[in-house]
């Protein structure tokens, strides 16, 4: 399988877009972009995001240690992008929170879920990161920031009659 065929096909499944967030033993706050997110389990509750190997906040994320997934609304562009790309502080010009664990909590999601790392599996060229669901939010009039064929895209929304 040409691995740009198949990323271009996997690109024609919308996806909502997060950015997972967490703070190092050290204290420095830890910031990326991730589309690539799933419930689990409802009992207990479970969430998965997958991360690049070549990712180097993976060598943070550990069995016990708190991240939060912060699922991003329209409007959130920015945010978007400016976790996405490697830079030494991911975290200038964004607005966040910390969280009971110290977490950084991005201001004005879609929705806000707050985990500790369950497991950590490979899965290819990346880790399959489960989390166990501690705390979460949401916004139910904010709508979502969707990534679909390669481009932030927004929802067309149906009218119901």
């Amino acid at each position: 399988m040409d691995a740009r065929e198949f990323r271009n096909t996997l690109g024609h499944f919308a996806t909502g877009v997060t950015v997972i967030t967490t703070t190092t033993d050290k204290g420095e706050k830890i910031g990326l972009t991730a589309n690539a997110f799933s419930s689990v389990s409802l009992d207990p509750p479970l969430v998965l995001v997958c991360i690049d190997k070549k990712s180097s906040s993976l060598q943070t994320l550990k069995k016990d240690v708190p991240f939060a997934i912060n699922i991003l609304q329209k409007g959130q562009e920015e945010d978007c992008w400016r976790f996405a790309k490697r830079t030494e502080d991911k975290f200038a010009g964004a607005s966040y929170t910390l969280s009971e664990d110290s977490v950084p909590l991005l201001n004005g999601n879609l929705a806000t879920i707050e985990c500790d790392v369950a497991e950590v599996i490979e899965g290819g060229d990346h880790y399959i990161l489960t989390g166990h669901v501690k705390r979460a939010s949401y916004d139910d009039v904010a709508e979502p920031l969707l990534f679909f064929r390669g481009k932030i895209e927004q929802v067309a929304q149906a009218e119901l009659a």
